[in-house]
């Protein structure tokens, strides 16, 4: 499987597992509202899900919740 490698400007708020979905939130690099995003990315299963999150949320000191 090749995955696409994305560029995001922004510091991540939240990281949530969505069953077989890691939802990446990430904050507007400028502040405002209207340029945050939220990325998808696609996992093998519900437990691979899970441990990408909870990386992320590690490496980025954020809340589970």
């Amino acid at each position: 499987m090749v995955r696409e490698m994305v560029k995001m400007k922004g510091i991540p708020t939240a990281v949530i597992a969505q069953g077989n979905l890691v939802e990446v939130w990430v904050s507007s690099p400028t502040g405002d509202t209207s340029d945050s995003y939220i990325y998808s990315i696609p996992c093998v299963s519900p437990e691979q899900a899970k441990v990408i999150a909870e990386t992320w949320q590690s490496v980025w000191a954020l809340s589970k919740y």
